[in-house]
């Protein structure tokens, strides 16, 4: 299984830019998946503002779940 910590909005859009490409997607292909423009996702991946859902879609769509956690607390992850 496959983790990241993403904690800034940078961070998040490199932990996108990175599950895209393990997916074999170009910036194009995650856009037509998301029904956003390539510029869209683009931004996203440098930690520019876009919309949560499409954020969220965006990993779902390269085969990641997202978990949503209040700052400050303490997770356990385990596997399935």
């Amino acid at each position: 299984m496959d983790f990241a910590r993403a904690v800034t909005s940078g961070e998040f859009g490199q932990a996108v830019r990175r599950a895209r490409e393990r997916r074999g997607l170009n910036q194009a292909d995650l856009a037509e998946r998301l029904g956003v423009t390539r510029m869209t996702v683009s931004r996203l991946e440098r930690g520019g503002a876009v919309n949560m859902e499409t954020s969220i879609r965006a990993l779902s769509e390269c085969g990641y779940e997202t978990v949503v956690v209040p700052k400050f607390s303490q997770v356990t992850v385990e596997g399935r």
